[in-house]
C-alpha cells in the first residue's frame, strides 16, 4: 500500500496561472514548521529562514 506524501500535490499543471501560489500554499505549513523547529533549537529565525533561501537557490535547475 503506497503511503501519502506529505506535501500534497499539484492541482493543476505546471504551465497553469495558479500553479506557484498552490506549491507555494502546500510549501508553507512545512517551512513553518522547520522554521519552529530551528529556532527551538536556538537558531534565530531570520537568520534561518536567510540560510533555507539560499540552500534553495543552490538547488535551482536551469530550464
Amino acid at each position: 500500500m503506497a503511503t501519502e506524501p506529505l506535501i500534497r500535490r499539484p492541482a493543476d499543471e505546471i504551465n497553469a496561472a495558479r500553479y506557484d501560489n498552490d506549491c507555494q500554499d502546500a510549501l508553507a505549513s512545512h517551512l513553518d514548521d522547520l522554521l519552529d523547529q530551528a529556532e527551538a533549537a536556538g537558531w534565530d529565525r531570520n537568520r534561518a529562514a536567510s540560510a533555507l533561501m539560499y540552500l534553495a537557490a543552490k538547488r535551482l535547475r536551469s530550464p
